[in-house]
């Protein structure tokens, strides 16, 4: 017999399903859509740098010596070193950025070898590796939640994550660091369920590449800890009968596994060690005091990135007010997290992203800094905030539900806006030549735009005052008109060898050089308030 509602019921719940499809296929699409559109920032400059053998040390000797060279000049610091090997990469890791495990600088090594270096080639590399975080976090999701409809919205929510997708375009590690977060979750609660040891080696591996591929991964090791810990106290109506020595099985399992992360790193380790002060000196500006308010804007700003990233002033109160709504989601997911699902479920969301953000936010608020307002810095924190989002949909979608706020349709079209938020901000960022997280280079499009309108001109550059020169002026010249002259002067600059005639230019000049060019009776201009470049009259 002819039954229309059991029809209608039927394509329904297959409705969901295609739509989380194409929302991962449009998510996928969007990580190779004008990858080589944003300038190519700061710290990608760096990557290239590093993975090519080269230090910045070798750049200064050879450029920062009182002569005029060409932009294109510079740009074979961004090519593989003739002679040099992994070994160079190492060392130039080693001796100038021990903060950053060298596992995703040596796969760029190898993906330069064989694809180039061009701005294409290079954010080819970390797009590739975001897709395999794609199936990874559809498995974690199962694991987690026994339900295939959760696991889809999760990798969704992945898919079309304007972050994911921002940093899935951005030749550095975190796309890598993202991937290593989930799979080791993954394969910790594969372990813990089933407790054979093919897992724990898993989960080990994940481990040491997570390592090897940012030091931030440590977090997510501690809050996997944490969760390992609070997982092996049994609940008891008694406070005085609960274990007093949690050692489970499971427990010196996880700790095993974890010494065996903690040898195979070592190597590393101690190079960081031996090289901790170069470590905190290049990364000092991290620690810089940041109001409380501040601190509080960034949070919501990193948070909500996840879904929407619609960018407005970082004081305009349209720019939270219009993030407020997704906040509320966020809330909504983790208090039905804590509400409806078991123990080892919420333990695992809980300490996943509130181990990792109090590490980084507490030494912020009681002793000063900013390290938790970097927004790529929780990139720990994440995978199970979208995990708990994917489950609040999930649920609230299956409830089958009438009513007006808590009823299926209106999660579904909740879902719907929420998707298309995301949409509209992956193609308005996909259109822009820079964004918000390529300080200290979003000002490169507007200082090029300048400089190209006076192709005979001279940029005179130093170390800089905030030691970013370098960087930036690689950056810049992968914008600039070959004709222009960059006049590289070291800490005693040698005003009279300037060109006479051109305009000249001066990019975010150091202390000395400003003094330099007071005493050679010459006046520093800005072109533009919110650029670091200044015209010398």
């Amino acid at each position: 017999m002819f039954h229309p509602q059991k029809i209608f019921n039927k394509i329904r719940l297959q409705i969901l399903p295609l739509f989380l499809i194409v929302a991962i296929v449009v998510g996928v699409s969007f990580r190779f859509v004008a990858l080589d559109g944003k300038i190519y920032w700061h710290d990608e400059v760096y990557t290239n740098l590093r993975a090519a053998g080269y230090t910045s040390q070798e750049f200064a000797q050879e450029f920062y010596q009182n002569r005029i060279v060409s932009p294109i000049d510079l740009l074979k610091y961004q090519q593989l070193k003739p002679g040099s090997t992994p070994l160079d990469t190492l060392n130039s890791l080693a001796t100038e950025d021990p903060q950053h495990s060298p596992f995703y600088f040596l796969l760029a090594r190898g993906w330069m070898f064989v694809g180039g270096n061009s701005i294409l080639a290079s954010r080819l590399l970390p797009a590739l590796i975001s897709l395999i975080s794609l199936p990874f976090m559809y498995l974690l999701a199962w694991e987690l939640f026994q339900s295939s409809q959760t696991a889809l919205l999760a990798t969704a929510f992945l898919a079309l994550s304007p972050f994911d997708i921002l940093f899935a375009q951005t030749a550095r590690q975190y796309s890598l660091l993202t991937l290593m977060v989930i799979v080791s979750s993954y394969y910790l609660l594969k372990a813990v369920r089933w407790r054979h040891p093919l897992f724990w080696g898993g989960y080990s591996l994940a481990c040491i590449l997570g390592l090897y591929t940012h030091i931030l991964f440590g977090l997510t090791i501690i809050g996997h800890g944490a969760y390992i810990l609070l997982l092996s106290l049994e609940p008891s109506p008694s406070f005085y009968r609960r274990k007093k020595l949690p050692f489970s099985t499971f427990l010196l399992e996880f700790l095993a596994a974890i010494a065996i992360a903690i040898l195979a790193y070592s190597p590393w380790l101690i190079i960081l060690i031996n090289n901790l002060q170069q470590a905190i000196d290049v990364t000092h500006w991290s620690a810089y005091p940041t109001s409380l308010l501040n601190l509080i804007k960034l949070w919501i700003l990193s948070f909500t990135c996840l879904f929407i990233d619609i960018n407005f002033d970082f004081n305009s109160i349209q720019m939270y007010l219009l993030r407020l709504p997704f906040i509320l989601i966020i809330v909504a997911a983790l208090y039905q997290i804590s509400l409806q699902t078991n123990r080892p479920t919420r333990l695992f969301i809980w300490t996943s992203i509130l181990v990792p953000l109090l590490i980084l936010a507490l030494p912020d608020v009681l002793l000063g800094g900013g390290r938790s307002g970097v927004t790529r810095f929780l990139t720990p924190c994440f995978p199970a905030v979208q995990l708990a989002v994917a489950y609040l949909f999930s649920t609230h979608i299956q409830s089958n539900k009438i009513s007006l706020m808590d009823g299926e349709i209106f999660w579904r079209g909740l879902l719907a806006i929420l998707f298309t938020s995301s949409i509209i901000s992956i193609s308005i960022s996909a259109n822009s030549q820079s964004w918000w997280h390529q300080v200290p280079s979003h000002e490169i499009p507007q200082m090029a735009r300048y400089l190209n309108q006076n192709p005979s001109a001279t940029l005179i550059v130093d170390q800089g005052i905030d030691y970013t020169n370098l960087g930036n002026i690689i950056s810049l010249s992968y914008e600039l008109n070959p004709n222009i002259k960059l006049f590289m002067v070291n800490s005693q600059p040698n005003l009279l060898l300037l060109p006479i005639g051109p305009k000249i230019f001066v990019l975010n000049p150091s202390q000395e050089l400003r003094q330099r060019i007071e005493t050679s009776n010459y006046q520093l201009e800005k072109v533009a308030q919110q650029t670091q470049l200044w015209e010398l009259k």
